[in-house]
């Protein structure tokens, strides 16, 4: 039976590819990619949520013109699934992922009979009790191949229940979802101050006055127990330049060049 794996990061579905090529399964397996990150902004309609990455999220008109073509594509490549393939959804537990699960079952519960999922963080703690992941694009190829033995078929209800859930998430006007053991909508401020905590313990660290944008990036990730894009937290970074927390010197779209301070209050 043909297998139509659906990843939620860019980084998971190379590592699948590669994975598929390895073992010479190209014949029967194909896998698609969403090019979203579904932690961050309005989730009621398309065309809300395009307006709110423009102007939080997205650099330039290159990359709101890449989302769009990559979402164009993805819509396509869906309404010509067959309806006797199996699909199988690769996703742990962090926001992104979990309301990505929703919105994939919401597309394909009235297109395939047989979706399955595989939770890579479960799976993960089945091979390697001591390690944890933030999302599924941190697994290597092999690991993927692992962790196949994990697939599980979705009931019908309970393909009904995560496409229901998937309305009920759009109907909230939250723009930042957190995961603590489900979903939480929470304020967009409500990482503040963590990312301030972080530039702080950096000028410890370091003795320096300016700490790069790359390495609070780093940082602010790391300590994050849920999955972050490099890209919200840049915009929480501008946001704190703003309102005076920070003070930032240099080119927002060169993590390498670009330096943050706190600034004493």
């Amino acid at each position: 039976m043909a297998i139509l794996h659906i990843t939620l990061s860019l980084a998971t579905q190379g590592s699948m590819k590669l994975a598929i090529r390895q073992h010479h399964l190209q014949r029967d397996e194909v896998v698609l990619s969403i090019h979203d990150i579904f932690s961050i902004g309005p989730l009621k309609n398309m065309e809300e949520r395009k307006s709110w990455l423009a102007s939080h999220i997205f650099k330039d008109d290159e990359d709101q013109q890449l989302y769009d073509d990559l979402y164009k594509n993805w819509k396509k490549k869906i309404e010509g699934v067959p309806c006797d393939v199996d699909v199988w959804v690769w996703y742990s537990q962090n926001a992104h992922e979990q309301i990505g699960l929703r919105y994939v079952m919401s597309e394909f519960i009235n297109k395939c009979n047989r979706v399955y999922g595989i939770d890579a963080t479960e799976g993960l703690q089945r091979l390697q009790a001591n390690t944890n992941i933030r999302y599924t694009g941190e697994l290597s190829s092999d690991m993927l191949m692992k962790l196949r033995a994990d697939a599980k078929r979705f009931s019908i209800p309970t393909c009904q229940r995560l496409a229901k859930e998937w309305e009920e998430l759009k109907r909230h006007p939250s723009t930042l979802r957190i995961w603590e053991n489900g979903v939480v909508h929470v304020e967009e401020t409500a990482l503040d101050a963590m990312i301030i905590n972080c530039v702080q313990n950096l000028h410890q660290q370091q003795h320096q006055e300016w700490i790069e944008l790359m390495r609070v990036i780093g940082v602010v990730y790391d300590t994050s127990n849920d999955y972050l894009s490099e890209e919200f937290i840049i915009n929480r970074i501008i946001a704190l330049n703003e309102k005076g927390y920070l003070k930032v010197e240099g080119d927002l779209t060169d993590i390498h060049t670009c330096r943050v301070t706190y600034i004493e209050t």
